[in-house]
C-alpha cells in the first residue's frame, strides 16, 4: 500500500546535486525532473565530484539542459575534492570495483576553495527556508561544506533526498560500502549526523531490487532525439553494456530519489533509522552504521512501485 512520507507533499523549490558523467543514471534523473510536472520547480543544478571530476560533470550537465530546452538552468560547479579521502588513499584501498573520478587524473589544484555551486545551495536555502528540496545523487561534499560554513541552514532545508549508501546490504564501490558515501564518507557523517529535519535515504537496499532490461532499452533508442543519442551510447557501450550483451541488466539508482521527488506516491514501504557513517580509513570506510547516539532520524526507503518509476523513465525519456 502507498503512502506519503512526513514532509514529502508540500512543494517548493528542487535543487539537483549530482556527480554527472556523460549521461547515465544523473542524465536520466535531470530528464525525468524536467519533462514531469515539477519542471518549473528545478531551480538549478550544483555539480560535485564522484562519477567525475565536479568541472567536467558541469559541463555534461550543462549540455544536458540545453538539450532539454533550458539553457539558461543554473549550472554551477561545486567542491572539486572529497573532505578528506584522496586518489592517492584510493590506491590503498583493495578490492574497489569503482573509484569514479579517482581513476582520472587529479586536477592540478589538490585543495580548492568552495566555488559557485555551495554557494548557491546557501543562497537558495536562505531565501525560501523551508521550501527548498535538496535533491542529492552524488557524493554529499557539496551539501556538508555548505553545512560547515553555514550551520544554520540546517533547520531552513525543508527535505534532503538523498541517493546513497547500503543500510543491511553489501557495498558496490567496496565489499562494505555504496560507491556515493565512499568517496566522500566524511561528508556523509557530517550530513548524517546535522538537523536538517526530513532526510529521505534511497541506499542500495532498495535500489538493488530496481531493474530494467534491454526490451525498455530498445523501445527508449527506438525514438531518435539527441537525448535518446547520449541515452544509447551510455546504457548501450558502458553501462551495462546492452550493444555488446543483449542479456545483461540494469539497475537504477538516482532515477529512485527523482522519480520520489516527482511523486512521492511510488513510496511503499519505508523505515526511520539513526545512521551513522564510518570514517575510520580502511576496510568499512564509508560503510553506514545504524544506531548510535551520534546520528539522527533518517527515513530509509525499502520498497517502491518499480513498474511506476520504470513507467516515468520511459515517458521522460521518449518525449520529444
Amino acid at each position: 500500500m502507498s503512502f506519503l512520507l512526513a514532509g514529502a507533499g508540500a512543494r517548493g523549490q528542487i535543487i539537483l546535486d549530482t556527480d554527472s558523467g556523460a549521461f547515465a543514471d544523473d542524465g536520466v534523473a535531470v530528464t525525468m525532473l524536467l519533462r514531469s510536472p515539477r519542471r518549473g520547480d528545478l531551480r538549478g543544478i550544483t555539480v560535485v565530484s564522484g562519477n567525475v571530476w565536479s568541472r567536467d560533470g558541469a559541463g555534461f550537465m550543462a549540455r544536458n539542459a540545453r538539450l532539454l530546452g533550458v539553457p539558461e538552468l543554473p549550472v554551477l560547479a561545486g567542491t572539486e575534492m572529497p573532505m578528506t579521502h584522496t586518489a592517492a588513499m584510493r590506491k590503498t584501498e583493495k578490492p574497489i570495483a569503482f573509484a569514479g573520478a579517482f581513476d582520472l587524473p587529479v586536477p592540478a589544484a589538490e585543495v580548492q576553495p568552495p566555488s559557485g555551486g555551495v554557494d548557491f545551495l546557501i543562497r537558495s536555502v536562505e531565501a525560501a527556508p523551508g521550501r527548498v528540496t535538496i535533491l542529492a545523487i552524488g557524493p554529499l561534499t557539496n551539501v556538508a561544506t555548505a553545512l560547515q560554513l553555514r550551520p544554520d541552514i540546517a533547520g531552513k532545508i525543508g527535505s534532503l533526498v538523498m541517493m546513497g549508501g547500503a543500510v543491511h546490504v553489501g557495498g558496490n564501490a567496496s565489499q562494505a560500502a555504496e560507491f556515493n558515501f565512499w568517496f566522500d564518507p566524511e561528508a556523509a557523517r557530517i550530513v548524517l549526523r546535522s538537523g536538517i529535519p526530513n532526510k529521505v535515504l534511497f541506499a542500495l537496499d532498495v535500489c538493488n531490487h530496481a531493474h530494467f532490461t534491454k526490451k525498455l532499452f530498445d523501445e527508449i533508442v527506438a525514438v531518435k532525439t539527441p537525448i535518446t543519442e547520449l541515452y544509447r551510447e551510455d546504457f548501450g557501450n558502458v553501462y551495462p553494456g546492452f550493444l555488446k550483451n543483449p542479456n545483461a541488466q540494469g539497475s537504477l539508482w538516482d532515477e529512485l530519489a527523482a522519480a520520489y521527488v516527482i511523486d512521492p506516491k511510488l513510496v511503499k514501504r519505508s523505515e526511520s533509522l539513526r545512521l551513522d557513517v564510518e570514517t575510520t580509513f580502511g576496510p568499512s570506510y564509508g560503510a553506514v552504521r545504524t544506531g548510535g547516539k551520534a546520528g539522527t532520524p533518517v527515513t530509509v526507503v525499502l520498497d517502491m512501485d518499480f513498474d511506476g518509476v520504470l513507467g516515468l523513465y520511459r515517458k521522460a525519456l521518449t518525449a520529444r
